[in-house]
């Protein structure tokens, strides 16, 4: 269900903006919008992992949101972020 992407002008500095074209050509990313995505995706996963503790606490979190089987139709059958983190730390402890 993707939806259709909206454009988006950003203005990087110099040093980034060649930063970013270097990185292309060596074949890092198949172009500048793969790699501004990149790094956004690279940028919230950080900032998931300091809101939940840590990357190991993230990695942790998303195992159980992968193992987890809920009908994601059905909001009463999907356990709230807090209710995982509590059931994260509460494993952890044990």
């Amino acid at each position: 269900m993707n939806k259709p992407a909206n454009p988006v002008t950003v203005t990087l500095s110099p040093e980034d903006a060649a930063d970013l074209q270097a990185r292309v050509e060596r074949g890092e990313f198949a172009s500048l919008d793969e790699g501004v995505a990149a790094e956004l995706a690279e940028l919230n996963y950080r900032r998931a992992a300091e809101i939940v503790g840590g990357s190991e606490e993230l990695e942790a979190l998303l195992d159980v949101l992968e193992a987890d089987v809920v009908d994601p139709d059905d909001s009463d059958s999907l356990p709230s972020l807090s209710e995982m983190l509590a059931d994260l730390k509460a494993g952890m402890k044990s």
